[in-house]
């Protein structure tokens, strides 16, 4: 490449920066600001595989939002997790600095380019997001071939994430207040406060973009079970035991509702010992043994007293219609069964 070349090359990525950051001027949502950032990259790099991986307040994780260019290439759904420890995400935040590996055949630095060279990536860049001089998040570039990108296209790469750092970090904090405002501080799952956003399908939908919530039913959600649980005996159990074991065993309720729905995140405290399952698009076997694993497990994950947790769990499955509606007929449902507990019965409309 001559210095004409060069030079135009140059300019072409410092207009793209440029519009960019235009893009981006008013912008407060951070799936909004992801996606400006994949096509500037796209459109100046050749790039098979782009992720931007945000850590979440407690540092140990990171949600993960990627990119392919190839449709055979594997990839992380958007709003997958991450654990920091042990990762290439973990030395690019101890070192604050970016890490290249142009060749993962050769060398294989952290426990997750094993599994990316199994993918079928070769060379890999990472640059931080910075803000107040500690990164924050990182951007991850791949591609299938070694030694695919020069100290030109990672000169770029930093200068891009310096441009839309402060822009990413806001959004990254404005949801994080969303987050914490839609949480039970003692379970943390969602609170009724996050149910109450959910209506129908579209607000649904909405509220899971706005947290950045994994989905892969599209924009069609046609059906939906509701699942109402509530803890039989817990009054009694509050009274006996003290409220500090009665707030453990509504800890490990929270528990058992997330080890009983692996990929599913639409788990709500509806109230002191009432708690809500919203699984989209499934029918009624899958919410049936939902609650079948959910109950099983309160009896045999017992809490420090060596109680079991009993439950009575109302479901109801429908096509969609108001979300007052459906959990209407699931709280009635769950009173009968409440009723009927002692045969092991549940029951549906």
């Amino acid at each position: 490449m001559n210095s004409v070349q060069k030079n135009e090359k140059e300019l072409l990525r410092l207009r793209a920066l440029n519009n960019l950051l235009k893009s981006i001027r008013d912008k407060i949502d951070t799936a909004e600001l992801l996606e400006a950032i994949k096509m500037t990259v796209t459109d100046l790099l050749t790039v098979d595989r782009l992720g931007l991986l945000v850590a979440e307040p407690k540092g140990k994780f990171c949600i993960i939002h990627e990119y392919v260019t190839k449709d055979f290439l594997p990839f992380c759904p958007p709003g997958s997790v991450m654990a920091i420890e042990n990762s290439a995400i973990e030395w690019v935040f101890r070192e604050n600095r970016y890490h290249y590996n142009p060749d993962l055949s050769i060398k294989q630095q952290f426990e997750e380019d094993a599994f990316l060279h199994a993918d079928g990536i070769f060379s890999i860049v990472r640059i931080p997001f910075f803000h107040a001089g500690t990164a924050y998040g990182v951007m991850t570039v791949k591609s299938t071939n070694p030694h695919h990108f020069s100290e030109e296209d990672i000169d770029f790469l930093i200068e891009l994430a310096d441009h839309v750092s402060a822009s990413l970090y806001y959004a990254k904090v404005l949801m994080e207040f969303k987050l914490m405002s839609y949480t039970d501080p003692l379970t943390g799952l969602f609170n009724r406060r996050a149910l109450h956003q959910i209506t129908d399908q579209s607000s649904l939908i909405q509220f899971m973009d706005d947290l950045l919530i994994h989905y892969d039913f599209g924009e069609d959600i046609h059906s939906l079970a509701v699942l109402l649980i509530d803890l039989d005996g817990f009054k009694d159990f509050n009274d006996r035991h003290g409220h500090l074991q009665g707030d453990q065993r509504l800890q490990t309720v929270a528990k058992i509702l997330r080890y009983a729905t692996p990929g599913h995140q639409l788990i709500f405290r509806f109230g002191g010992d009432e708690f809500v399952i919203l699984l989209p698009n499934a029918n009624e076997i899958i919410a049936h043994n939902t609650a079948a694993h959910i109950r099983q497990a309160g009896l045999k994950l017992a809490d420090q007293t060596n109680e079991p947790i009993y439950m009575s769990i109302g479901i109801h499955n429908d096509i969609w219609s108001e979300l007052s509606f459906l959990l209407a007929k699931a709280d009635a449902m769950m009173y009968s069964n409440k009723r009927y507990r002692s045969t092991g019965e549940m029951h549906s409309l």
